[in-house]
């Protein structure tokens, strides 16, 4: 495999177009076999859209707000996150060997992220104090957090690449495995001063012929990818200790809501994340430094439970930075911008849905492989078919459980506001007269036109759900 004269590269020897190549390898998953490429893409493509998602969300926050230092704080973190989640996007397609040096490059940036997350999770406290941390929340500390800290993070980076020598002797070796077909052996290209492994190709022939490329690891590196959950953990008790400080001081309640939305996120990083780390230190001690160059050498009974635990650190990766992103959105836009809480539960509920609709198919089809054939289209009717008639249901299910983690959140005007409505809308009708009341009121609690439709609507859609409910 190559790289054609306008840069782009090329398909593997034999492969053919791209788009019947993914679904070819899509149609492939077999945990059973090892023949996982196709999962492998499926999560590069859903990691490119959670880094998309991202991005969006960090340019919501600050559009909303460019000059608080919170929101910058913030939008940094999201954008880190974003960098985090792409950890394989490199296997998104079938590149030359050609493309080491870029993941060598790209691998640097990972690590930078892992580590300024580190220090961002702990640093939220600087915003949402505990009575004992109150020092962490001076105008000198949390103003300039934004650009301090990545910076001392990339010093701290480089000073590790120096010290170690380079790159590879910092964070391992990069590698590129290319199997041709079942009659040829593997290729195996490295970076330069990259530790000796060994590879090897499934021997499915109708597997032939794919490639894809496998990091290594350092001590250093093996600490940054499992840093973050551990601090998100004590950022999950630090933002719970500052809600329930803001919780019982009078006129702190937006700060209250806005910790306990990051202690949400925080928790639910550290929970999925935590379970995940826990299948990675088993795969450790069960495997020792094995990696994914060398699938066929795992003995057939044990392989699928590696690929379990492996693809679901994977997919945990992709679910936890899509859940924080949402939560601390919230937290900083939920009173800066118009029906942004509205909007970030709908998204998120969404979400929720499409995700566990491609897990169940996945999964699904694993349970089929092998039983009738091509599982996985009948996993994409077997699932698909019953979410499409029921999804109305099951979302608003999931609605529920997201409405709990994120609230509708309404300043004392507003609340005032929807009191007054409530009261004249007790009989039913609004009469002129209520009406022009209702505008005054509107008037000297300084709400404009948009936000009272939007709280009439709220009121009268949350009276319909009651009712529904009766």
């Amino acid at each position: 495999m190559g790289m054609q004269d306008n840069g782009c590269p090329m398909a593997l020897e034999g492969m053919g177009p791209i788009l019947p190549y993914y679904l070819k390898k899509i149609m492939q998953i077999n945990l059973q076999t090892g023949d996982t490429l196709g999962l492998t893409y499926i999560i590069c493509f859903l990691s490119i859209l959670t880094l998309i998602v991202l991005c969006f969300l960090a340019a919501l926050i600050l559009k909303a707000r460019s000059h608080a230092p919170e929101n910058r704080f913030m939008a940094i973190l999201l954008l880190a996150e974003g960098y985090r989640v792409m950890a394989s996007w490199y296997n998104a397609y079938p590149f030359s060997s050609d493309m080491l040096p870029v993941m060598e490059y790209y691998r640097v940036g990972w690590y930078f992220c892992s580590l300024l997350c580190l220090f961002m999770y702990l640093s939220t406290v600087s915003f949402y104090p505990s009575k004992r941390l109150d020092f962490m929340a001076k105008d000198k500390i949390r103003n300039n957090l934004w650009w301090a800290l990545p910076v001392i993070t990339a010093v701290l980076i480089t000073a590790l690449v120096s010290s170690s020598g380079g790159v590879v002797e910092a964070f391992g070796g990069n590698y590129h495995i290319e199997c041709r077909s079942v009659d040829e052996d593997v290729i195996l290209t490295s970076t330069p001063g990259s530790p000796p492994i060994i590879a090897g190709c499934v021997d499915t022939e109708e597997t032939f012929p794919y490639s894809w490329f496998v990091p290594g690891s350092s001590s250093a590196g093996k600490f940054l990818l499992l840093a973050p959950p551990l601090s998100a953990i004590i950022a999950a008790f630090l933002m719970r200790s500052a809600w329930h400080r803001f919780d019982e001081e009078d006129g702190m309640d937006d700060q209250a809501n806005e910790a306990r939305s990051l202690f949400i996120g925080f928790a639910g990083k550290a929970t999925i994340k935590g379970i995940m780390v826990m299948s990675i230190v088993y795969m450790t001690a069960r495997f020792g430094d094995f990696n994914l160059a060398d699938l066929a050498s795992i003995d057939g009974e044990l392989l699928p439970i590696y690929l379990y635990c492996l693809y679901g650190f994977m997919l945990s990766i992709l679910l936890t930075g899509m859940f924080e992103g949402f939560m601390f959105s919230y937290a900083i836009l939920k009173n800066d911008i118009l029906g942004i809480d509205e909007q970030l539960r709908r998204s998120m509920s969404w979400g929720v849905f499409v995700f566990t609709g491609a897990v169940c198919i996945l999964v699904v089809a694993e349970l089929l492989e092998g039983i009738i054939p091509y599982g996985g289209v009948a996993s994409a009717l077997v699932v698909g078919v019953p979410l499409t008639v029921m999804r109305k249901p099951i979302y608003n299910t999931i609605n529920i459980l997201v409405v709990i983690l994120m609230p509708e959140a309404f300043t004392k005007d507003e609340q005032s506001y929807i009191e007054a409505y409530s009261m004249v809308m007790d009989d039913g009708i609004l009469t002129e007269n209520e009406r022009k009341l209702l505008t005054l009121q509107a008037k000297n609690l300084g709400l404009d036109e948009t936000r009272v439709e939007y709280l009439e609507a709220w009121y009268a859609e949350s009276l319909g759900g009651s009712r529904e409910e009766e």
